[in-house]
């Protein structure tokens, strides 16, 4: 097996900044590409923060995004700046094209956590965008079913399982698994890494250890046993249709990343008044995986060059940071001085601070190959083609095969 360099972490989040004014504006109209439909709003914020700029936002649906943003920077009608997937395997494939260059002089980094740069970074270790909203991943419940069963949140792996129990002989689904969406997939099992093993995924992140290992096979055979309590048609389901059942209470819980809490996103949609809950999948790993989501990019081509790193430069920001919190309800990746007042943000950046998995799978600098290879592992998986030797075996063979 060849071996890689460690996955650096997200595991501390802090550290003292200093806000930075919006800079002079040509008056200019900057377009953004991105698949996040939830930043719409921030957008519009900063267009009125900044007078003589207007950022106009194309949003595209996430699996499309990245065959669509290839296309588009390759023509003439591409975007001033775009939002990219993190880690360095996306990174080096439009920096080795031009599309991107590290960053410029003008853009101050110091705000932002360290511990997050590791979206914006080359396999050089050059820095070329400014990494935005940190996510976790966590188990989402109805908080409504658990109150009507008397339902406390489980601590450990044995009263998880008993939650789950009492769930099913209520004619309701525990955990609704989107089998047909690969990369959640990918989300969930980087989600059960951080609860059932944590710090033990050190070798396996590194790639010093295989995914047959110890550490991964405990996490594959947790979530096989816990196969009879979730949706029976797990293989067919996407990932909208998921979070619909959970908001209309047919499934008491799913694992999903904080951007589903958004009021934007389709449990809110389905049902506005639904009341959630986080927590921690109950392990003995004892961790929440947390990651940033991507990074602002400056397309080099652009026409509008000097305005568009102008921009990108307030995104990195104090200012930008708290625009963030208040419009997109997710958590900043600005270390220090936020403040923080939607329903969910405060609770997700206590499991950063106190629980960050330390060692990044997916979102790291494996990310789309993390996706492309241990999603349709678990699908598999799903579709009983595999046991839990099996799906560990099919994910070590699918980063052999990548030479990973």
């Amino acid at each position: 097996m060849k071996r890689k360099s460690g996955i650096t972490a997200v595991s501390a989040l802090l550290g003292l900044l200093v806000a930075t004014p919006i800079s002079a504006f040509a008056e200019e109209t900057l377009t953004l590409w991105t698949w996040r439909k939830q930043e719409r709003p921030l957008w519009e914020a900063v267009s009125k923060a900044m007078d003589d700029v207007n950022i106009k936002v194309e949003v595209f649906k996430g699996v499309d995004y990245n065959s669509r943003l290839r296309l588009g920077l390759q023509s003439d009608n591409g975007p001033d700046l775009f939002q990219g997937r993190p880690g360095a395997s996306f990174i080096d494939q439009y920096a080795s094209a031009g599309v991107i260059t590290p960053l410029p002089d003008t853009v101050d980094l110091s705000g932002i956590s360290p511990a997050t740069l590791v979206a914006a970074t080359g396999s050089d270790g050059k820095v070329y965008g400014v990494p935005f909203a940190v996510q976790t991943v966590q188990i989402i419940y109805n908080k409504s079913i658990f109150e009507k069963l008397n339902l406390s949140e489980p601590q450990t792996p044995e009263q998880f399982l008993a939650v789950m129990k009492t769930l099913k002989e209520n004619r309701v689904i525990p955990l609704e698994v989107p089998g047909r969406a690969g990369w959640a997939l990918a989300m969930m099992s980087a989600g059960l890494e951080a609860g059932l093993s944590g710090e033990s995924m050190q070798q396996i992140a590194s790639r010093q250890s295989p995914f047959t290992a110890e550490a991964y096979q405990q996490v594959a055979d947790t979530f096989a046993s816990w196969k009879p309590y979730i949706n029976p048609s797990a293989a067919a389901q996407d990932y909208n249709g998921m979070r619909a059942n959970v908001a209309l209470g047919d499934s008491a819980m799913i694992i999903d990343g904080l951007w589903s809490t958004s009021p934007l996103s389709t449990i809110a949609q389905t049902d506005p008044s639904v009341e959630l809950g986080l927590m921690p999948i109950p392990g003995h790993g004892g961790k929440v995986y947390a990651f940033a989501d991507g990074a602002y990019l400056v397309n080099a081509n652009s026409a509008k060059r000097e305005a568009a790193d102008k921009l990108l430069a307030f995104t990195a920001t104090q200012e930008f940071a708290q625009l963030f919190a208040d419009h997109v309800g997710e958590l900043s990746t600005y270390a220090e001085g936020i403040r923080y007042q939607g329903k969910y943000q405060a609770e997700a950046a206590s499991f950063v601070s106190q629980h960050a998995q330390p060692y990044l799978t997916w979102k790291g600098p494996f990310n789309v190959q993390y996706e492309e290879i241990v999603g349709p592992a678990y699908q598999k998986f799903l579709a009983g083609k595999v046991d839990a030797k099996g799906l560990t075996q099919e994910i070590e063979n699918g980063f052999q095969a990548k030479n990973l």
